[in-house]
């Protein structure tokens, strides 16, 4: 049987107060153009740096905390695949409630979608991930007629907590973060290390709820930690 690949585009707007700390980050992935943004410094608004707007022109995320440097596509008037998830975060002085979003990555090149040999009745798939965590998920069976090329198992002793090293190739960053790299005291002369964190370098980064940016020297730089 043909087995298609069926990739539907889901956007799930968020309200005020939907994510909350406990609750599996949900992740959204849209096309839309990037535009600059002019922050109003007073107490209790909302002060994002840059919005998303997608093709329809309907919808516009503000966009908090960035994984990415904007300097690359904002304002430059082109389309861009976008991908990252909605947080909650206190508006400026630490009053009211804002909805942000954060950037993950853009423009990702995308996986080769599974091709099937009509001639072996065989289906090549390029990279699967396999969750042993969570038995109500969806498996994959790894035999015939089907051919992997990767595959990525998540375990329990595998998803590395904010903060944490993630140097080992089999490492996955908890929800929320990415695993970046830095040198240490010895700057480009000595090692190289990797943690997971929530980056908030770049303008209008806001952190999640119940965390601050701070500065770690000789590490990762501003990060967001726990308060």
């Amino acid at each position: 049987m043909f087995l298609k690949r069926l990739l539907p585009l889901l956007l799930t707007v968020l309200p005020a107060g939907a994510l909350a700390a406990e609750e599996e980050v949900e992740k959204v992935s849209l096309s839309g153009t990037v535009e600059t943004l002019a922050c109003a410094a007073a107490c209790g608004v909302c002060c994002p740096s840059y919005s998303i707007v997608d093709t329809s022109g309907t919808l516009s995320l503000q966009v908090g905390n960035s994984f990415v440097d904007w300097a690359k596509i904002s304002d430059d008037g082109k389309v861009h695949q976008i991908s990252g998830f909605f947080y909650q975060t206190s508006g400026q002085c630490g009053i009211g409630e804002c909805t942000m979003f954060t950037v993950e990555e853009f423009d990702k090149q995308q996986i080769t979608e599974p091709a099937f040999n009509a001639a072996t009745g065989t289906l090549d798939i390029q990279s699967v991930v396999i969750n042993n965590i969570d038995n109500s998920r969806y498996k994959v069976s790894l035999s015939s007629p089907f051919n992997v090329y990767s595959a990525t198992e998540i375990t329990a002793d595998n998803i590395i907590p904010q903060g944490g090293g993630c140097s080992e190739e089999s490492a996955i960053c908890t929800d929320g973060t990415l695993c970046v790299s830095y040198f240490g005291i010895a700057g480009a002369q000595g090692p190289e290390f990797k943690s997971c964190e929530t980056p908030c370098s770049q303008p209008g980064a806001l952190c999640p709820r119940g965390q601050s940016c701070i500065t770690i020297a000789d590490g990762p730089g501003q990060v967001c930690r726990v308060d």
